[in-house]
């Protein structure tokens, strides 16, 4: 095998990251500047650590379509609270609490209740998108917090915090999946829940496990986009989950289950920033910018469709 062979195998998103970032710094020169790259880096660090816990979920043979709501949901009560004169630690540490109450009811219902994972969190979506606006009264909730805005902004050793969560985030995330039995377990009950029980595994503490870090990760997304933004409002992450799920499905997990990609998920949301800010560079309105994400991830569904046939036909051949 080549090693072009290999780094395709291993990271095929790499080849199409390489070709966006040549295409995207003839088309618009100001793109491949250094305050512009990290911008991409800073965007793509905040949309990767949900992204990575959606991997988990995915690879569980499961998804969750109710983060967009946990971060407004998180980002409101903690912006909230800060107003209302609570410490910005115990503000963040309650919005982190809400994350894993959401991600706590999403697994009890799934796996207590027998509802399937898109009818759960489809519900909880609603619900918690609902609780949002009537915890906010449907207004901004503006604050202006130094320590707040220090997670968005803060730079120790030089580098945006932000980017440093998602490193850390990513060589835990890496360790967990491919170097613990936590992570065996999760790819186990993705690849046949049934054998994964007869065989003795806590599926259902592991599932609901799975979506309370999901949960948490949703309100890590929601703390930093307030603190980005300096606000909570029940209209943020509208949207959110499917950029989670693309990132995911794209960098090669498959939806099947059984088989996580790390290393995929986060060149999945490098590429999207990537897309999303060279378009914004190119002045293409917002409404193009969904459609072209939404285009990556029907090509990803195609490929992993076409990669599930193969080996059929192949077999066939032969017969």
């Amino acid at each position: 095998m080549t090693v072009v062979a290999r780094v395709v195998k291993s990271a095929p998103l790499l080849i199409p990251l390489i070709v966006v970032v040549a295409a995207l710094a003839v088309a618009a020169p100001q793109f491949v500047s250094g305050q512009n790259i990290q911008n991409i880096f800073f965007a793509a660090s905040i949309i990767v650590i949900p992204g990575l816990a959606m991997t988990l979920c995915i690879t569980m043979g499961e998804f969750d379509l109710s983060v967009g709501s946990t971060v407004a949901l998180t980002g409101a009560v903690t912006c909230t609270a800060i107003v209302n004169g609570t410490p910005t630690a115990f503000a963040v540490g309650l919005g982190l609490i809400v994350g894993a109450v959401v991600g706590l009811v999403n697994g009890l219902i799934i796996t207590k209740l027998g509802v399937t994972p898109f009818i759960a969190t489809l519900a909880t979506l609603v619900i918690i998108r609902g609780a949002a606006l009537a915890y906010t009264e449907g207004r901004d909730v503006i604050v202006n917090d130094a320590v707040l805005k220090y997670l968005a902004a803060g730079r120790p050793l030089g580098i945006p915090l932000p980017i440093l969560l998602a490193i850390v985030a990513i060589c835990v995330m890496f360790w967990v999946t491919y170097y613990t039995r936590f992570g065996r377990w999760v790819a186990a009950i993705g690849s046949n829940r049934d054998a994964a029980g007869l065989s003795g595994l806590p599926v259902d503490r592991i599932r609901i496990t799975v979506y309370v870090l999901l949960g948490i990760a949703g309100a890590i997304w929601g703390i930093l986009i307030s603190a980005q933004l300096q606000k909570g409002s029940g209209q943020l992450g509208v949207g959110f989950e499917l950029d989670a799920i693309t990132i995911v499905v794209i960098g090669g997990t498959s939806l099947l289950g059984g088989r996580a990609a790390i290393l995929g998920t986060v060149l999945g949301a490098l590429l999207i920033e990537t897309i999303r800010n060279g378009l914004n560079l190119l002045n293409v309105p917002p409404a193009y910018q969904r459609i072209s994400i939404g285009l990556l991830l029907v090509a990803a569904l195609a490929i992993q469709a076409i990669r599930r046939k193969v080996p059929l036909e192949a077999l066939d051949e032969k017969k």
